[in-house]
């Protein structure tokens, strides 16, 4: 923004316009940034909302809550419902360790939310109301498919560097490989299959056992 401003006549117009823009985008880095924490916030008070479902007592002695760090292990209680987090997969790399911990939500690769489907039971022929899951495409089970990195203390997302990866993948005349899709991100059956090809140990737990 230097290099805007001009010597002649109106250069201080072209410097103060300049300057705005630099503050604007300012602005959006922090409202963005302002986003993400308030979902990561949501996100980290609904599973732990589904701990405390099941034991109500670790809100009192301080196993959850605002101040505590939210653990991996808390994933399978949010997985292993009829929520949306239940069409979930998560699978979370140990960089100390070397391990893979995979999460598997009940629904995952169904469509959210499931159909309402009414059926005529029994000899009453009296109407039941019931929910139907339909399994989603390729692209929803990337979308749905998250990936985090764990260093002691902290969980970072996890994204392929996929852009590097295409560039070095060059076809015989020297061209970019077309094999690759740049937006697109791991499936939960992508990650396992690598898993498996490199010999990575990891395991599986499943919402749907």
């Amino acid at each position: 923004f230097r290099n805007a401003t001009t010597n002649g006549e109106g250069g201080n117009g072209t410097n103060a316009t300049a300057k705005s823009i630099e503050m604007s985008i300012l602005m959006l880095r922090d409202e963005e940034m302002k986003v993400t924490q308030k979902l990561a916030l949501q996100l980290k008070r609904a599973i732990e909302a589904a701990v405390v479902l099941v034991h109500p007592d670790w809100a009192s002695t301080g196993a959850v809550g605002e101040e505590i760090q939210a653990f991996s292990d808390f994933l399978v209680y949010a997985l292993d419902s009829d929520s949306v987090l239940g069409h979930w997969a998560v699978a979370v790399f140990d960089e100390a360790s070397g391990f893979v911990d995979v999460y598997r939500g009940r629904h995952y690769g169904k469509i959210y939310p499931p159909i309402k489907v009414k059926r005529r039971s029994g000899e009453s022929g009296k109407r039941r109301t019931k929910w139907k899951y339909k399994d989603c495409d390729e692209a929803t089970k990337r979308a749905t498919t998250l990936t985090l990195r764990y260093i002691p203390g902290h969980y970072q997302p996890l994204l392929p560097e996929l852009t590097k990866i295409a560039e070095k993948r060059l076809d015989k005349n020297g061209r970019r490989s077309r094999s690759i899709k740049l937006d697109t991100r791991p499936s939960l059956e992508d990650i396992l299959s690598a898993l498996e090809k490199w010999k990575v140990l990891y395991v599986v737990t499943d919402g749907r056992a």
